[in-house]
């Protein structure tokens, strides 16, 4: 999963979400999205069908879209089935190579269509200037054991 972060001023991240799932429709996928917690945004692309499928073009990509404590626009992008082409290669390759090629296909195919959509965020954030991505610190409480 990658994740950037853009110093943008007067963007939403529902901006950003609604622009992603349009692209997503306008490219032949199947999308999605729906608002999580404090503001974020989840969209979700998918092409899937039987031949897709069987030569390693099977492709989804979750897109999450959400703000850091210092305002920073923050854009996330996973790939949704990169296991399932590895593991068809890895079993292709001892079982049946034309299974090899076309998993290694589809891997760089969703590869590139993840930079593709980098691009498409880029473009539709002219005026952003990326900035370092904020980890949450995570939230510890100490718990007090008693002895049974």
């Amino acid at each position: 999963m990658k994740v950037k972060a853009y110093k943008i001023p007067d963007t939403s991240p529902s901006f950003l979400a609604t622009a992603i799932e349009s692209w997503f429709r306008s490219e032949g996928f199947e999308a999605q999205s729906f608002a999580g917690p404090e503001g974020t945004y989840v969209i979700q692309g998918r092409k899937d069908n039987f031949l897709r499928f069987i030569v390693g073009l099977s492709a989804a990509l979750t897109v999450t879209v959400g703000t850091q404590p210092d305002g920073a626009l923050t854009v996330a992008i996973g790939a949704g089935s990169w296991v399932d082409k590895f593991l068809a290669g890895f079993a292709g390759v001892f079982l049946f190579a034309p299974l090899a090629f076309t998993a290694a296909y589809g891997v760089w195919k969703q590869d590139n269509l993840e930079d593709k959509l980098w691009e498409y965020i880029a473009g539709r954030l002219p005026a952003a200037v990326e900035v370092p991505v904020q980890i949450p610190a995570p939230q510890f409480h100490p718990v007090k054991l008693t002895p049974s």
